[in-house]
């Protein structure tokens, strides 16, 4: 079962150790309607995170309005978001491989889990094949 990090640093030192890819996700997670749709249906089954375990390493960069982080997780989600998310874009999730450069941009339109995990695993399934 795949553990949600909220530590940029945490998250790459295990993506680089167990050679995983790593989802990152841009989220606002007490304003952001599509973001807590995310949350809900995806990063929260089961499922998901059973497959993720396997595969993925899962970053979540949380920006929200009321709920405040320390300041210095929130130092390091601001120069994530310069690094991968410059346009500020919500909820934003990027597949990156252990060296930290990007594979992809995912989409997510409130689609079920078995789809999303289906386009992730056809996106791993092509860098494994480069």
């Amino acid at each position: 079962m795949a553990q949600i990090h909220d530590d940029p640093e945490e998250a790459f030192a295990e993506s680089g150790r167990c050679d995983k890819m790593l989802l990152l996700v841009f989220a606002g997670s007490d304003w952001c309607a599509p973001c807590i749709r995310f949350e809900k249906n995806i990063l929260s089954d089961g499922a998901f995170l059973r497959y993720a375990g396997d595969s993925l390493v899962i970053l979540r960069a949380d920006f929200p309005q009321r709920n405040k982080y320390p300041k210095e997780l929130r130092m390091k989600y601001e120069a994530l978001a310069e690094q991968y998310n410059p346009r500020g874009l919500f909820p934003h999730l990027l597949l990156i491989r252990p060296d930290r450069s990007v594979v992809s941009t995912l989409v997510y339109n409130d689609e079920a889990v078995e789809n999303f995990v289906s386009m992730i695993d056809s996106q791993l399934k092509d860098e494994q094949t480069h």
